[in-house]
Protein backbone atom coordinates (compact mmCIF):
# COMPACT_ATOMS: atom_id res chain seq x y z
CA UNK A 1 0.00 0.00 0.00
CA UNK A 2 1.28 3.40 -0.65
CA UNK A 3 1.98 5.75 2.06
CA UNK A 4 0.81 9.50 2.38
CA UNK A 5 3.18 11.91 0.65
CA UNK A 6 3.76 13.36 3.94
CA UNK A 7 5.08 10.31 5.30
CA UNK A 8 7.60 9.43 2.55
CA UNK A 9 10.99 9.73 3.29
CA UNK A 10 12.60 12.95 2.60
CA UNK A 11 16.24 13.87 2.61
CA UNK A 12 18.69 15.90 1.75
CA UNK A 13 22.40 16.31 0.41
CA UNK A 14 24.22 19.78 1.06
CA UNK A 15 26.92 19.81 -1.31
CA UNK A 16 30.20 21.74 0.37
CA UNK A 17 33.33 20.18 -0.94
CA UNK A 18 34.78 22.53 -3.05
CA UNK A 19 37.26 24.63 -2.40
CA UNK A 20 36.55 28.56 -3.55
CA UNK A 21 39.00 29.17 -5.68
CA UNK A 22 36.69 31.68 -8.15
CA UNK A 23 36.38 33.59 -4.98
CA UNK A 24 39.51 32.70 -3.27
CA UNK A 25 41.16 36.62 -3.96
CA UNK A 26 37.96 37.88 -2.14
CA UNK A 27 37.87 35.73 1.00
CA UNK A 28 41.98 36.86 1.02
CA UNK A 29 40.96 40.27 1.51
CA UNK A 30 38.23 39.62 3.58
CA UNK A 31 39.82 37.24 6.04
CA UNK A 32 42.91 37.06 5.16
CA UNK A 33 43.39 33.18 4.21
CA UNK A 34 42.06 30.69 1.85
CA UNK A 35 38.72 29.38 3.94
CA UNK A 36 36.46 28.05 1.22
CA UNK A 37 33.58 30.68 0.26
CA UNK A 38 30.67 28.21 1.47
CA UNK A 39 32.04 28.73 5.10
CA UNK A 40 32.45 32.55 4.61
CA UNK A 41 30.02 35.19 6.57
CA UNK A 42 29.81 37.76 3.55
CA UNK A 43 26.33 39.35 4.75
CA UNK A 44 24.50 38.95 8.21
CA UNK A 45 25.95 36.65 10.89
CA UNK A 46 25.91 33.25 8.52
CA UNK A 47 27.80 32.02 6.33
CA UNK A 48 26.34 30.71 2.77
CA UNK A 49 26.58 27.00 4.35
CA UNK A 50 24.63 27.96 7.03
CA UNK A 51 22.35 29.53 5.33
CA UNK A 52 22.06 26.63 2.95
CA UNK A 53 21.33 23.76 6.40
CA UNK A 54 18.49 26.73 7.48
CA UNK A 55 16.63 26.73 3.85
CA UNK A 56 16.78 23.11 3.89
CA UNK A 57 15.75 22.13 6.97
CA UNK A 58 12.32 23.93 6.45
CA UNK A 59 10.73 20.94 4.49
CA UNK A 60 13.29 18.26 5.40
CA UNK A 61 14.22 16.50 9.22
CA UNK A 62 17.77 17.88 9.86
CA UNK A 63 18.81 14.19 11.11
CA UNK A 64 18.72 13.24 7.38
CA UNK A 65 20.08 16.61 5.68
CA UNK A 66 24.13 14.83 5.15
CA UNK A 67 26.64 17.02 3.61
CA UNK A 68 29.95 16.32 2.14
CA UNK A 69 33.05 17.89 2.33
CA UNK A 70 36.76 17.70 1.70
CA UNK A 71 38.75 16.32 4.32
CA UNK A 72 40.86 19.65 4.04
CA UNK A 73 38.32 21.61 4.72
CA UNK A 74 39.36 20.48 8.66
CA UNK A 75 42.41 22.88 8.83
CA UNK A 76 39.94 25.99 8.58
CA UNK A 77 38.40 26.09 12.81
CA UNK A 78 35.49 28.20 11.07
CA UNK A 79 34.47 24.89 8.98
CA UNK A 80 34.91 22.49 12.06
CA UNK A 81 32.77 24.88 13.56
CA UNK A 82 29.68 24.79 11.34
CA UNK A 83 30.07 21.43 10.90
CA UNK A 84 30.21 20.25 14.95
CA UNK A 85 26.68 21.21 15.37
CA UNK A 86 25.32 18.83 12.80
CA UNK A 87 23.77 15.43 13.80
CA UNK A 88 26.53 12.55 13.79
CA UNK A 89 26.79 10.33 10.60
CA UNK A 90 25.94 13.04 8.51
CA UNK A 91 28.91 14.72 7.73
CA UNK A 92 30.39 13.12 5.15
CA UNK A 93 34.40 13.54 3.63
CA UNK A 94 35.74 12.96 0.43
CA UNK A 95 39.78 12.58 0.85
CA UNK A 96 39.67 15.33 -1.61
CA UNK A 97 37.39 17.29 -3.92
CA UNK A 98 36.13 14.83 -6.83
CA UNK A 99 33.71 17.37 -8.27
CA UNK A 100 30.11 17.04 -8.67
CA UNK A 101 29.47 13.16 -9.66
CA UNK A 102 31.29 11.99 -6.62
CA UNK A 103 29.70 14.86 -4.35
CA UNK A 104 26.63 13.71 -5.31
CA UNK A 105 27.11 9.83 -5.21
CA UNK A 106 29.11 9.10 -2.18
CA UNK A 107 26.52 10.99 0.32
CA UNK A 108 23.69 8.83 -2.05
CA UNK A 109 25.17 5.14 -1.03
CA UNK A 110 25.27 6.72 2.38
CA UNK A 111 21.61 7.71 2.31
CA UNK A 112 20.62 3.90 0.56
CA UNK A 113 21.64 2.33 3.66
CA UNK A 114 19.54 4.22 5.29
CA UNK A 115 16.86 5.06 3.32
CA UNK A 116 16.38 2.83 0.52
CA UNK A 117 12.74 4.59 -0.49
CA UNK A 118 14.26 8.38 -0.22
CA UNK A 119 12.90 10.85 -2.45
CA UNK A 120 16.24 13.08 -2.47
CA UNK A 121 17.32 16.53 -2.89
CA UNK A 122 20.51 18.35 -4.10
CA UNK A 123 21.34 21.88 -2.56
CA UNK A 124 25.11 23.61 -3.53
CA UNK A 125 26.26 24.91 -0.40
CA UNK A 126 27.17 28.43 -2.15
CA UNK A 127 24.08 30.00 -3.21
CA UNK A 128 22.66 33.59 -2.13
CA UNK A 129 19.52 33.58 -1.93
CA UNK A 130 17.30 36.87 -1.00
CA UNK A 131 13.80 35.13 -1.23
CA UNK A 132 14.08 32.06 0.74
CA UNK A 133 10.70 30.73 1.14
CA UNK A 134 9.83 31.61 -2.09
CA UNK A 135 12.42 29.90 -3.27
CA UNK A 136 12.07 26.99 -1.09
CA UNK A 137 8.38 26.62 -2.07
CA UNK A 138 9.72 25.67 -5.15
CA UNK A 139 11.74 23.29 -3.85
CA UNK A 140 8.73 21.64 -2.01
CA UNK A 141 6.66 22.03 -5.59
CA UNK A 142 9.85 19.52 -6.85
CA UNK A 143 9.39 17.39 -3.92
CA UNK A 144 5.86 16.60 -4.55
CA UNK A 145 6.11 16.35 -8.64
CA UNK A 146 8.81 13.19 -7.50
CA UNK A 147 6.78 11.62 -4.72
CA UNK A 148 3.63 11.79 -7.27
CA UNK A 149 5.43 10.37 -9.90
CA UNK A 150 8.79 8.75 -8.82
CA UNK A 151 9.95 8.42 -12.50
CA UNK A 152 10.39 12.55 -12.83
CA UNK A 153 14.22 14.23 -12.00
CA UNK A 154 12.95 17.30 -11.52
CA UNK A 155 15.76 20.43 -11.67
CA UNK A 156 15.03 23.76 -10.92
CA UNK A 157 15.69 26.03 -13.36
CA UNK A 158 16.51 29.97 -13.22
CA UNK A 159 15.44 33.15 -15.47
CA UNK A 160 18.64 34.64 -16.04
CA UNK A 161 19.08 38.26 -15.60
CA UNK A 162 22.26 38.72 -17.77
CA UNK A 163 24.43 36.92 -19.77
CA UNK A 164 27.09 35.19 -17.44
CA UNK A 165 29.61 33.02 -18.74
CA UNK A 166 30.38 31.22 -15.45
CA UNK A 167 27.19 29.47 -15.25
CA UNK A 168 25.58 26.66 -16.11
CA UNK A 169 22.47 26.89 -18.55
CA UNK A 170 19.61 24.63 -19.34
CA UNK A 171 17.53 24.87 -22.98
CA UNK A 172 13.88 23.32 -21.92
CA UNK A 173 12.46 21.22 -24.82
CA UNK A 174 10.27 24.13 -26.79
CA UNK A 175 11.70 26.48 -24.86
CA UNK A 176 11.03 29.86 -26.45
CA UNK A 177 7.53 28.98 -27.76
CA UNK A 178 5.50 31.37 -25.20
CA UNK A 179 5.79 32.96 -22.25
CA UNK A 180 7.77 31.50 -19.16
CA UNK A 181 5.34 33.64 -16.67
CA UNK A 182 4.20 30.16 -14.95
CA UNK A 183 5.84 27.46 -13.06
CA UNK A 184 5.79 23.94 -15.21
CA UNK A 185 8.08 20.80 -15.77
CA UNK A 186 9.56 20.56 -18.67
CA UNK A 187 11.65 18.21 -20.04
CA UNK A 188 15.08 19.47 -20.72
CA UNK A 189 16.55 19.28 -24.42
CA UNK A 190 20.48 19.75 -23.90
CA UNK A 191 22.71 21.35 -21.19
CA UNK A 192 25.63 23.94 -21.68
CA UNK A 193 27.89 24.24 -18.78
CA UNK A 194 29.97 27.69 -18.76
CA UNK A 195 29.80 29.02 -22.50
CA UNK A 196 31.31 32.05 -23.83
CA UNK A 197 29.59 35.39 -23.67
CA UNK A 198 27.95 35.21 -26.97
CA UNK A 199 26.91 31.16 -26.92
CA UNK A 200 25.22 32.49 -23.36
CA UNK A 201 23.19 35.43 -25.45
CA UNK A 202 21.69 33.31 -27.71
CA UNK A 203 21.04 30.55 -25.25
CA UNK A 204 19.06 33.31 -23.39
CA UNK A 205 17.44 34.45 -26.44
CA UNK A 206 16.30 30.87 -27.29
CA UNK A 207 14.65 30.69 -23.40
CA UNK A 208 17.50 28.98 -21.86
CA UNK A 209 17.78 29.23 -17.73
CA UNK A 210 20.12 29.01 -15.40
CA UNK A 211 21.01 25.57 -14.17
CA UNK A 212 20.43 26.15 -10.24
CA UNK A 213 21.97 22.35 -9.65
CA UNK A 214 19.19 22.08 -6.75
CA UNK A 215 17.57 18.54 -7.67
CA UNK A 216 14.99 16.02 -6.72
CA UNK A 217 14.68 12.89 -7.78
CA UNK A 218 13.85 9.24 -5.82
CA UNK A 219 17.47 7.80 -4.57
CA UNK A 220 16.27 4.26 -6.63
CA UNK A 221 15.97 5.81 -10.09
CA UNK A 222 19.54 8.07 -9.76
CA UNK A 223 21.81 4.85 -8.27
CA UNK A 224 20.17 2.60 -11.10
CA UNK A 225 21.71 4.96 -13.92
CA UNK A 226 25.65 4.08 -13.31
CA UNK A 227 24.29 0.61 -12.47
CA UNK A 228 22.77 0.37 -15.74
CA UNK A 229 25.99 2.13 -17.41
CA UNK A 230 28.52 -0.46 -15.61
CA UNK A 231 26.59 -3.04 -16.89
CA UNK A 232 25.97 -2.42 -20.30
CA UNK A 233 29.72 -1.70 -20.36
CA UNK A 234 30.68 -4.66 -18.91
CA UNK A 235 28.67 -6.74 -21.20
CA UNK A 236 29.78 -5.59 -24.46
CA UNK A 237 31.03 -8.06 -26.23
CA UNK A 238 34.97 -8.21 -27.16
CA UNK A 239 35.68 -6.38 -30.30
CA UNK A 240 39.31 -9.05 -30.50
CA UNK A 241 38.97 -11.63 -33.03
Amino acid sequence: MRRPVDQQDRCGIVLAAGEGKRLEPLVQQLRGDSLPKQYVTFIGRRSMLEHTFARAETIIPRARIFTVVSRAHQNFAAARRQLAGRVPGTVIEQPENKETAAGIFLPLMHIYKRHPEATVAIFPSDHFIYEEDLFMSHVAMAFHAVEQNPKLFVLLGLEPSEAESEYGYILPAGAGDGDRSELVIQRVDRFVEKPCFESACELIANGALWNTMVMVFKIKNLLAIPRRTFVTAAGKPSSRS
